[in-house]
């Protein structure tokens, strides 16, 4: 059977989020080398697994060596893009993002598989420009975009941006993003912090009160984060008076 010449990509712009997405989940798996290098073909050059066989071993080690070389670069954040004639625009003020906003980026960029979703809170439809600024759609988590088919050097830029913005955040409010040296929760509560995440925030900020919890993820995020790092500290701080109490 003759085999159809292989189309291979040589720049990020022509590869997906999606593709990159299937290509992760098959490095989760710890592949062999030879069963890697298939599926990357398969995945980046469109061509199914049981046709990859038919190509020469020379050709397919080739090509695999031009698309992990093209992972190694670090795009630079691209504010603005099209998808399916629609034009998409990044956060234009990070420092302005609301703490809904913040959160569900924490969240779904913490795991591949979700990505994509990430991409649909920093990336929105732009409702309006003029030059170089645009507004981008409020945000709205049950109406945010999937964003599987986006180009991957614009997820690669906007995910090393907001790396770089979530350490400068870390280190700002390090009391929430690092461990104390002495525990001062019990286990049980810690417990609950794993398993609920974020949602222990907006308990914490609301009083309980679910009613105000939309409310509150439409506050500045920072504002948030400060709040939360006051109430951690004073709450630290009263348990060691009662724990010194205690011992003397």
């Amino acid at each position: 059977m003759k085999t159809q010449k292989l189309t291979v990509p040589n720049k990020l712009s022509e590869l997906t989020l999606g593709q990159y997405q299937k290509f992760n989940k098959i490095l989760d798996k710890d592949p062999d080398l030879d069963f890697l290098r298939k599926k990357t073909v398969e995945i980046f050059c469109g061509v199914p697994l049981p046709e990859v066989d038919q190509y020469k071993f020379t050709s397919i080690v080739e090509v695999t060596e031009i698309i992990n070389k093209m992972f190694e670069e670090k795009p630079k954040l691209i504010q603005r893009f099209e998808k399916n004639g629609t034009e998409y625009g990044f956060i234009p003020v990070l420092t302005d993002m609301t703490f809904g906003e913040f959160v569900d980026l924490d969240t779904l960029m913490s795991n591949w598989d979700t990505m994509n979703d990430a991409m649909g809170v920093l990336y929105r439809k732009v409702k309006q420009k003029h030059k170089d600024q645009y507004l981008i759609e409020d945000y709205d988590s049950d109406k945010r975009e999937n964003m599987k088919d986006m180009p991957l050097d614009v997820a690669l830029g906007a995910i090393f941006f907001f790396a770089k913005f979530k350490e400068r955040v870390s280190e700002t409010f390090g009391v929430l993003f690092t461990e104390t040296s002495e525990k001062t929760v019990s286990t049980n509560e810690e417990a609950l912090g794993e398993t609920f995440g974020w949602w222990t925030a907006f308990y914490q900020i609301s009083k309980g009160d679910l009613t105000k919890y939309e409310e509150i993820s439409r506050l500045n995020y920072s504002a948030c984060l400060t709040w939360l790092s006051f109430e951690k500290q004073k709450t630290e701080i009263e348990m060691k008076k009662i724990k010194n109490a205690k011992q003397s």
